[in-house]
């Protein structure tokens, strides 16, 4: 599946989870791929899939050490991303967490910084981002996919300030999709439930964390009774920035987790 070459793809968030296998399945299916992310160390294992995967050819991957909470970095992945490769055809925003590092929840009770950084780096840099790209995404006839979540729709306390940014992001997903339509640009979100990634460790939650919320709320409560893939998850995002296979398909959010959010919560062992 070469639809991607010759496309040039932006991945934020890039150095782990979702971001990473998403950048390396864009660079295997033929596109130029912009990698950022804080971590060197992380994103340099990233370059070296995205590199693998496009057989072996350098010149098809840029990384780029950046923060996209930070006006000055955004605008750099943009021009360093055109500079070198002449055009923008996919933003992928998937950079984001879940509370403000060292913490293990971002519930209504933190401190208002808390509320800022999620807010900051989960809605606000898409904003900021989609301002510097959507005039190179006008040129190519481009589109967005933002990396959203279940939780944009459920209401989780312990994760208030994450629930209320990931809704931010789908309802500017909506604006955006009605609006740069005419531009012939399509905006569309994915909305994972339950991915195996290092999410909860960058949260302060210990390695054993995964195993038990695995075994105890993901697999009670998930009709498939698993947590995705990232692999998984970056299909999805290429299947929403393909423009032959999703040509009318604007404005969604496509939400990817295993019949979670639509299961009702198990019954009590002792029910009739």
């Amino acid at each position: 599946m070469t639809y991607f070459e010759g496309k040039v793809v932006i991945v934020t968030g890039s150095s782990t989870g979702i971001g990473r296998a998403t950048a390396e399945l864009f660079a295997k299916r033929g596109a130029k791929v912009t990698i950022t992310g804080r971590s060197a160390e992380s994103l340099e294992i990233t370059r070296q899939l995205c590199e693998k995967a496009a057989g072996g050819n350098a010149d098809k991957v840029l990384s780029i050490i950046g923060d996209v909470t930070k006006e000055e970095d955004t605008k750099r992945i943009i021009a360093e991303t055109i500079n070198k490769f002449g055009q923008l055809d996919v933003l992928v925003n998937n950079a984001g967490a879940a509370t403000k590092p060292g913490l293990q929840d971002s519930h209504y009770s933190q401190p208002l910084e808390v509320f800022d950084y999620v807010m900051n780096l989960n809605a606000r840099s898409l904003i900021a981002l989609d301002q510097e790209a959507i005039p190179h995404l006008k040129k190519t006839k481009g589109n967005i996919v933002n990396v959203s979540s279940i939780l944009g729709f459920r209401a989780y306390p312990s994760m208030a300030y994450y629930c209320m940014a990931k809704a931010a992001n789908d309802q500017l997903n909506r604006i955006l999709a009605i609006d740069l339509a005419k531009e012939g640009i399509r905006v569309n979100n994915i909305n994972p439930g339950p991915v195996r990634t290092e999410f909860l460790n960058r949260n302060g939650e210990p390695e054993a964390a995964r195993d038990w919320v695995e075994d105890n709320i993901i697999k009670p409560n998930c009709p498939m009774a698993r947590s995705a893939t990232s692999e998984e998850m970056a299909t999805v995002i290429a299947f929403l920035a393909n423009n032959d296979e999703a040509r009318f398909v604007t404005g969604q959010m496509l939400v990817a987790d295993g019949g979670m959010s639509i299961s009702s919560p198990p019954l009590p062992t002792n029910a009739s």
